[in-house]
């Protein structure tokens, strides 16, 4: 009896050892469809064939629904747009719910230069005093410079959609925060 629940035990073991394993590879299978969220606020390449090297057919911008076709290997799916022809992605690039508005990243150059004016960060809600992140990129997840406290004052030197390039006079540093977190002084 006690080799047996040993043998069990072992079984069970390497059973758990695996499961991550199969998990992650198989990140898009069960999806119908998947969202498109690049690092850099990008567009993403569909690609004629599944390589870096292969043709591009057309390109997909950040937030856009993918229909999953097939999940070929470790690295690619066969997706297609609505309206566009099937190819090639990589899965690292795609998501399972379609990314939130913070949390997409804006293109540098989708950013417009501005004249300068002060603005003054907003409490995030009614019972407390502290704002959103002054964060290195323009996506909530991307590292924050410091936490803003309500009526902190920054210097607006770009505007994109959804996010503010800003100079912080505190500490000297230039960063993004969300437009919705800042009103003109």
């Amino acid at each position: 009896m006690k080799k047996i629940l040993g043998i069990m035990m072992v079984l069970m073991m390497v059973i758990g050892l695996m499961v991550p394993v199969f998990a992650s590879a198989e990140s898009v299978k069960g999806h119908s469809e998947m969202w498109v969220n690049t690092a850099d606020g990008k567009t993403l390449n569909v690609r004629e064939q599944p390589s870096k090297s292969a043709k591009v057919l057309y390109r997909v911008e950040c937030g856009t629904k993918l229909n999953i076709v097939e999940d070929t290997d470790n690295d690619w799916a066969r997706v297609y747009a609505d309206g566009k022809s099937k190819g090639y992605v990589m899965k690292k690039f795609l998501v399972a719910s379609k990314p939130g508005k913070y949390e997409m990243t804006e293109r540098e150059d989708d950013f417009k230069s501005v004249k300068s004016y002060t603005v003054v960060a907003l409490a995030r809600t009614k019972n407390s005093a502290e704002s959103v992140g002054l964060r290195t990129k323009p996506n909530k997840t991307a590292t924050a410079i410091r936490r803003l406290m309500a009526g902190d004052e920054l210097t607006v030197i770009a505007v994109g959609k959804t996010w503010s390039k800003v100079k912080d006079p505190q500490t000297g540093k230039t960063g993004y925060v969300a437009n919705d977190y800042i009103a003109k002084k």
